[in-house]
């Protein structure tokens, strides 16, 4: 499968719209190499200062349990010139592995478009804003009454806690427009090797296998349920005709038995 190509898109904005972007990839690796390649990708991000790399979530499950397949994730966010370097780096193979080790199994990049958002936002916050501002000049004035000051003051508190929030959202949706959510998945569609991987392959499909089965169980109730009142039906005529023949089959016996001399 071709790997992903940093310059497929520009990593910047090019236009007045404001889009956040996701990618997601999902990367194949031997299961001896999962964890290798998740603690790579994880430490490149915590300790390479020049990508400013945020780590949102990492898991990893080693496959030591009865899956038996290893797999791990990765999210991170990094500004818009340091995600190709970043895929770059995870879609390599590490020191001592072969090109044919790391595979790029899917990818797929998605954009929020927050340009409503962000300009709905901002003139909201202008509008609290000089809202303010008026209630200040109101509160400024001389000899104000004491009720006039209480009812001002509880009003810019309101005003305030919302510019607060308003200010709180703005800031969220321009650090997800100023940067980019990468998300790796890594997998390895084999079991680890050893005597026990053909056991835990079946513990693996055993509920597949299960549900399989049960299904075509019940398929085949499901199929039966219409011949059922004719199945009744003939075994209710088998009984009345085995029954009448067994009274034949006594009443010619009596009657032969009675024409001896």
């Amino acid at each position: 499968m071709a790997r992903l190509n940093p310059e497929a898109r520009p990593l910047v904005q090019t236009s007045d719209a404001k889009l956040a972007y996701t990618h997601d990839l999902t990367i194949g690796l031997p299961p001896q190499r999962v964890t290798a390649h998740f603690e790579a990708a994880r430490d490149r991000c915590l300790n390479e200062a020049t990508l400013k790399c945020v780590l949102v979530a990492a898991s990893i499950d080693d496959g030591q349990r009865p899956s038996g397949r290893p797999q791990a994730q990765i999210q991170v966010r990094l500004p818009h010139d340091s995600v190709a370097p970043f895929v770059v780096f995870v879609t390599a193979p590490l020191p001592g592995e072969a090109a044919g080790d790391v595979v790029l199994r899917s990818q797929s990049t998605h954009a929020d478009d927050l340009t409503d958002a962000i300009e709905d936002g901002s003139r909201r916050l202008a509008q609290l804003t000089a809202y303010r501002t008026r209630l200040d000049t109101i509160a400024a004035r001389p000899d104000p009454r004491v009720e006039d000051l209480i009812r001002i003051a509880q009003e810019l508190a309101k005003v305030q806690s919302q510019i607060e929030e308003a200010d709180a959202k703005q800031r969220g949706l321009s650090q997800r427009v100023d940067t980019e959510i990468v998300s790796v998945a890594l997998r390895s569609d084999e079991a680890r090797a050893g005597p026990l991987a053909p056991m835990k392959d079946a513990w693996d499909q055993a509920g597949q296998t299960f549900g399989t089965s049960a299904g075509s169980a019940l398929r085949f109730v499901v199929a039966g349920l219409p011949w059922l009142p004719l199945v009744l039906i003939g075994v209710i005529l088998l009984r009345a005709l085995w029954r009448r023949r067994g009274r034949r089959s006594a009443m010619t016996e009596r009657t032969s038995s009675r024409a001896q001399p």
